[in-house]
Formats: C-alpha cells, structure tokens, sequence
C-alpha cells in the first residue's frame, strides 16, 4: 500500500536502474526505494552508488547476477554480449571504504536470500543495502525469451564481425 513502481521495457534500457534509484530516492527521502538490477546494467553506471553513500540512501539494491547480458543475447547474439563477471559485493564495499552506512551480501540460495531479505528490512534497515544474487545465466521467464525473439525478428540484421 502507497507503494509506486517505475520499470523501464523488459530490460531493454541497460543502464537506466542505477541512476534512476538514486534519483527516485533522493526524490522520495520518507520511502524506501527497492531494485533489481541486471549485472549488465550495472556495469554501465556503478558508480552513482558513490552518490547513494554520499546522501545517506537506504535502498536495497538486489544485483542479479547471471554472468552476462541475457537479454541482449536472446535479441542479438555477438562476442559484444560478453561482460567480465565483478566482485560486486567487494567493489561496493570498496565505494563504501567505511564512509556511510552500507552492508553487502552474496547469496547463491532461496535460504540465504530469505535470511538477506530480513536482514536488509531489519538490522540493516537505516543503511543502503546491497544484495548480490547469483543466478544461472539461462534464468529468464518464457515470456522474455519470448519478447527477444520478436525483437530479433523486427531488427533482423546480421551480428557485425569482430
């Protein structure tokens, strides 16, 4: 209840999230803002958690990590779709460097996110929580595999060879 959400086209705007939760909750400083952001998207502006610290955000960021640009794959497959997998949680703690309020986790399992989940809602609740969550990296919904299809279908051009 009172809860409002913002989501840009299935995934298909890499790099909006992270910009886009430090000024949602720089705009709603009485809420806390909540997001899932794709390991791929996250590598384009990583750095505006810097800012989240800087201004004493308390979101919960959930990183998903499946090692790579799924969606991108599913619409169009090329050497470009492969991203080095971060240490997410160590280059949070490294913005972090002690200065502000901020707790990480990596979670592999449904227990371990669970135990993340209270963590982050209750001790942890007054401080920018980062949850990294490791995941397959063919772990999608039908229906956006789906979607990626179609997109294919619609650009439908060659990969470029690199």
């Amino acid at each position: 209840e009172g809860c409002g959400y913002e989501f840009q086209m299935q995934y298909g705007s890499i790099g909006w999230s992270v910009g886009a939760t430090l000024g949602y909750a720089q705009a709603a400083k009485d809420k806390r803002v909540i997001a899932c952001i794709g390991d791929g998207s996250f590598q384009v502006t990583a750095q505006d958690v810097s800012t989240m610290l800087r201004c004493g955000q308390k979101s919960i960021i959930f990183l998903i990590n499946n090692g790579g640009y799924t969606i991108e794959v599913e619409i169009h497959d090329g050497p470009y779709n492969v991203i080095k997998n971060w240490d997410y949680t160590g280059l949070i703690n490294a913005i972090h460097n002690s200065d502000g309020n901020c707790w990480t986790m990596k979670v592999r399992t449904e227990e371990q996110l669970k135990e993340a989940i209270a963590t982050a809602t209750g001790a942890k609740k007054d401080c920018l929580c980062f949850i990294e969550v490791i995941v397959h990296k063919d772990d999608t919904s039908k229906e956006l595999l789906e979607w990626g299809s179609r997109v294919s279908a619609a650009n439908s051009r060659p990969p470029n060879p690199q």
